[in-house]
């Protein structure tokens, strides 16, 4: 078990770090992004939405028409260009939010 002040000096470096982590993802991320206008990342929301849309749109077409059999080979195909194309605008838009919830980016009115 750690003494007291081991206990103190962990939390300080640990704290330490994290203003060193913050403070390089602010400096990198905001060198290349600049302030971010809530219409662009609003604009990123309505690209994953729309993505998501098309995405489950086939898949509820595929479901129909399929009448219970398995469906063709291209369109399981298109059906995964769509997912992926979803998945990554899904993930970097989390990571856009992540980076904002952070401060390593401002929001720009």
């Amino acid at each position: 078990m750690l003494s007291t002040d081991d206990e103190f000096d962990h939390r300080r470096l640990h704290h330490e770090l994290e203003q060193s982590i913050t403070a390089i993802n602010r400096s990198q991320i905001s060198a290349v992004t600049g302030a971010i206008s809530r219409t662009a990342f609003i604009n990123v929301v309505k690209m994953v939405a729309c993505l998501r849309a098309r995405y489950l749109y086939t898949v509820l077409n595929l479901g129909k028409d399929c009448h219970s059999e398995c469906i063709p080979t291209d369109a399981a195909l298109e059906l995964a260009r769509l997912r992926q194309a979803y998945t990554e605008a899904m993930d970097g838009f989390a990571a856009l939010e992540h980076a904002v919830k952070r401060g390593y980016v401002q929001l720009a009115d």
